[in-house]
């Protein structure tokens, strides 16, 4: 859970405590709800095999702006289980990177991109059952921005099993205003203790 202003600045050390914790959840079902306009490729794959390793059913949820590398993360539900709010959007792009360097240097940075495309087109391949070039087609659009997708072509593009009518985060909404009010309580007085 990443629900704190602390917890949302990402660490090397962070994402390797959190990856440990993904890795220790002893549970038979594991729900991910997904609101991210994306991050680093290679975090996005270590998270999505640490949860494909779990031995329970996963559900991803995915809400709002899912994005680039939060789209892979969505990928490692179980089958049947990447489900899509219907207020959400989708979107798959061809991977980017900042570099300098000489023309060699530049050269084998651009082949690192499509191998990196390649591997995420064949992610989705997979999970979907579609032809790897579906998604290179797709990821390419808009001069390799990509485009995104609504609920209904999200799912018809075979990245999600199905489209919810829940309003996304509504369990982390209620934890987060029940934390905002007894910090107050506790902050004015009215309440002893740690606020949670």
């Amino acid at each position: 859970e990443f629900e704190t202003p602390d917890s949302r600045v990402a660490t090397y050390e962070r994402f390797r405590e959190t990856l440990g914790r993904i890795g220790r959840i002893e549970s038979p079902e594991v729900v991910v709800e997904i609101r991210s306009t994306g991050g680093d490729v290679n975090d996005a794959l270590l998270i999505h095999d640490a949860l494909r390793s779990l031995p329970g059913r996963i559900t991803t949820r995915c809400y709002g702006y899912t994005a680039s590398a939060a789209t892979i993360i969505a990928q490692a539900a179980s089958p049947g289980c990447r489900e899509i709010s219907a207020n959400a959007l989708y979107l798959i792009h061809n991977s980017i990177c900042t570099s300098e360097g000489n023309a060699a240097e530049l050269a084998a940075k651009v082949e690192l991109l499509r191998q990196t495309d390649a591997r995420i087109a064949g992610l989705y391949a997979a999970r979907s059952g579609r032809p790897v070039g579906e998604f290179e087609a797709l990821m390419a659009e808009n001069n390799g921005n990509g485009r995104w997708l609504s609920p209904e072509e999200a799912v018809g593009a075979g990245l999600a099993d199905r489209m919810t009518d829940e309003a996304g985060g509504a369990s982390a909404l209620t934890r987060n205003l029940a934390r905002g009010w007894e910090r107050l309580l506790c902050g004015i007085g009215l309440r002893s203790g740690q606020p949670l």
